[in-house]
């Protein structure tokens, strides 16, 4: 009787994406070839297109892939409390706690958003989405001050991704649970929210 415990193989589609999500982080989308892809992930070139059309057909879907995870990361947490200003909360931490949770995946939707974002159908919601979402209701429900939702969105979103930039490059020296907290209160401000206080979270 044969003892030895299985090892189960890793998919090779797994480890060609795994692969080029690390160059296409350090050498972009477009200084990256198949052939990089193929030797990062032990595999012959020809084999990437088992599983992709092209090279752009990866990059394609690994952005998608990863915007999918965000946008329900996003959606999960807003939706777990109620009222425009809690839920506007609760995404700008959810965002932040992505960007740490998976760094990777935040650091190439930020790069993929130049080339990729383009190419998703317009009908798909995206992370943005719940963001505009939430601030019309904010708006017409006036807890949100005269602001369109899509510049609100613009503005939020902007301080976010900026406050990320500082911290991780090392220009902003501040503890993260700090930044998550003045950034959050920076955008209900922004935004106009007349509750006073910042919402409670958990």
């Amino acid at each position: 009787m044969d003892t030895q415990k299985s090892t189960k193989a890793i998919d090779p589609g797994e480890k060609i994406q795994s692969a080029a999500l690390g160059l296409f982080i350090r050498k972009g989308i477009a200084g990256t070839t198949t052939k990089d892809i193929a030797k990062k992930a032990g595999v012959s070139e020809g084999s990437i297109y088992n599983y992709f059309e092209s090279k752009g057909d990866l990059a394609y879907k690994l952005f998608a892939r990863y915007m999918d995870g965000f946008r329900g990361e996003l959606l999960e947490k807003a939706s777990s409390v109620t009222g425009p200003a809690e839920r506007l909360s609760a995404a700008v931490r959810a965002f932040f706690g992505f960007a740490e949770k998976e760094p990777d995946a935040y650091a190439y939707i930020m790069i993929g958003h130049y080339t990729e974002l383009r190419k998703m159908p317009y009908d798909k919601k995206k992370p943005r989405d719940i963001f505009v979402d939430i601030i019309g209701e904010g708006v017409r429900e006036g807890v949100f001050m005269g602001i369109d939702e899509n510049l609100g969105t613009a503005f939020v979103i902007g301080m976010i991704t900026r406050a990320i930039l500082f911290h991780t490059s090392g220009m902003l020296d501040i503890p993260y649970a700090r930044l998550i907290e003045e950034t959050t209160a920076s955008s209900l401000r922004v935004l106009g929210y007349s509750g006073g206080g910042l919402p409670d979270h958990d």
